[in-house]
């Protein structure tokens, strides 16, 4: 209610004019049905227990401008909603009305300090082993032709396939010896090259192998089985699998990915959020992006950064852990007029961690004239520019074997019994950038301001405790993503009625009995 006071009506028809349905019964306002979207996440409801509160529930009316009367309308039709938003690529629009309206309010405002973290997404599947996947992917194609092209499956299937794919994949209704398990694998992927070869035949139909759930059959094929020319097909060893990057799990989610973060597992995405800082105003997200699982959370920093300063929000300083950071990319933020603060990991060799050792900053690097010198005196002999395993420049050089065979503290620079010093550091600007960034972190002024990064913790227990964020409710990155959206809206709402009532944010846990002593003096 107070956010309604304050802002008015958020979501017009005007300004989603295109999100009108266009078949069917007389269109609800896209705007209300924005608006029905952001309040049913605001309270973590089901697309039901939304519908019963538009019928049933006066501040529900109240923030959506209803009559009393009004009868609402089918649960349904919230689904069809979404549907239309994911279709014309219109998942944000309804974060970027919010933000700009906030804007008009002076409760965002730009530049500032802001914080990023990102959590896992656990997808909307089964999490099947390899049998598994290869019995309900072919069960899907099966599914999906019984239901296209019920005529030409008739044609190209064997008696023994409505037995065996009738009823979806399950561990306990499979074999148990690892022989028959192996003799199943074999024959799935024979009947599965037998559909393939039949819906790739010359004269089959054109729009048959174009159905997704074929062409899901026909991936899953690929990095599941090696086939042979004579038909046998056979699973394939561990080694000779796809990356984690690549590997569909599930023929109902082929854009989930398997990933490992601190000792946890999962199939499915990342959310990453993006939020203000700001002492005297409301914390606010202002950028959501949906990544594969599999996805490093580095590569996803340029492209925020590009976002934010094309829609006017690029901060003047960024907080983000060490999965964010990288030397390369702290320099090209430092170009766009953003200072990317996070921690770089130390120096991994093992003469930075012994004290009595020469490590790279014992050396003088002459960059201009492209030679090293020792703590003793001598100079390198090869300087040569290459690349990383990553693409990264990097410069290596090597000593003159002579003058460390002989020199007395040659095992205070190499372990190495016959080669002498060798070692790889970056260009010089990117080594002065990182020499500098690793002095900064030892600083007790460093961690005191990076400490304000930790606040963002607080916006992913949000995110979880009211909107379910761990869970996609929907399959696909294109669905997940807008559910990320409508979750960072509906947290703004929830933060704006919070600021607005004079309650300041909190990352800690409080009682009930505090928050409805807070709400009783709101209300005075």
């Amino acid at each position: 209610m107070r956010v309604r006071d304050a802002l008015g009506e958020i979501f017009t028809d005007a300004q989603f004019a295109d999100l009108f349905a266009r078949r069917g019964h007389p269109a609800l306002s896209p705007g209300f049905l924005g608006m029905v979207a952001v309040l049913q996440y605001a309270e973590g409801l089901t697309d039901r227990q939304a519908a019963d509160a538009v019928r049933g529930r006066i501040d529900w009316k109240y923030c959506l401008g209803l009559e009393l009367t009004d009868a609402g309308f089918d649960s349904s039709v919230l689904s069809e909603f979404r549907t239309r938003l994911v279709e014309q690529e219109s998942a944000g629009r309804l974060l970027e009305r919010t933000l700009e309206l906030l804007a008009e309010r002076q409760l965002l405002g730009a530049g500032g300090v802001q914080r990023t973290d990102a959590t896992h997404v656990v997808a909307n599947i089964r999490l099947l082993n390899r049998l598994e996947l290869v019995v309900e992917t072919m069960r899907a194609a099966l599914e999906a032709l019984a239901a296209a092209a019920p005529g030409w499956l008739i044609l190209h299937t064997s008696l023994d396939w409505w037995d065996r794919y009738e009823r979806r994949a399950s561990d306990y209704r499979l074999p148990r010896t690892e022989a028959t398990r192996d003799a199943l694998a074999r024959t799935v992927g024979q009947d599965g090259r037998r559909l393939l070869a039949a819906a790739y035949a010359a004269h089959a139909p054109g729009w048959i192998r174009e159905v997704p759930a074929v062409q899901v059959l026909r991936q899953v094929w690929v990095q599941q089985y090696q086939c042979a020319d004579n038909g046998a097909c056979v699973l394939r060893a561990a080694k000779d699998l796809p990356p984690g990057s690549l590997s569909i799990g599930s023929p109902y989610d082929t854009e989930a990915r398997y990933s490992i973060k601190r000792g946890m597992a999962w199939r499915g995405y990342k959310a990453h959020f993006t939020e203000t800082a700001t002492p005297d105003k409301p914390r606010l997200i202002v950028h959501v992006e949906t990544t594969e699982a599999s996805r490093a959370d580095v590569e996803t920093t340029a492209g925020r950064h590009q976002a934010l300063t094309a829609a006017g929000r690029a901060p003047k300083e960024e907080l983000v852990d060490a999965a964010y950071v990288s030397v390369d990319h702290v320099i090209t933020a430092a170009n766009n007029g953003i200072t990317l603060t996070g921690p770089l990991p130390p120096d991994s060799g093992w003469q930075a961690r012994d004290p009595d050792a020469f490590d790279l900053r014992d050396f003088t690097i002459d960059f201009d004239n492209r030679h090293v010198t020792c703590p003793n005196g001598k100079q390198s002999r090869y300087w040569r520019e290459a690349h990383s395993r990553d693409g990264l420049p990097i410069i290596q050089v090597t000593f003159r074997l002579p003058d460390c065979t002989t020199c007395p503290d040659r095992s205070r620079c190499t372990r190495s019994e016959r080669n002498a010093r060798a070692m790889t550091f970056r260009p010089r600007e990117q080594l002065e950038t990182q020499q500098r960034i690793r002095a900064e972190q030892a600083t007790d002024a460093w961690k005191e301001r990076y400490a304000l990064r930790a606040g963002v913790e607080s916006t992913m227990a949000q995110a979880s405790s009211r909107c379910d964020v761990h869970r996609a409710r929907y399959r696909g990155l294109a669905r997940t993503h807008l559910q990320h959206m409508l979750t960072a809206t509906a947290l703004n709402l929830v933060r704006t009625d919070a600021w607005l009532a004079g309650i300041p944010p909190s990352g800690a846990w409080t009682s009930r009995l505090t928050r409805l002593r807070r709400e009783l003096a709101a209300a005075m």
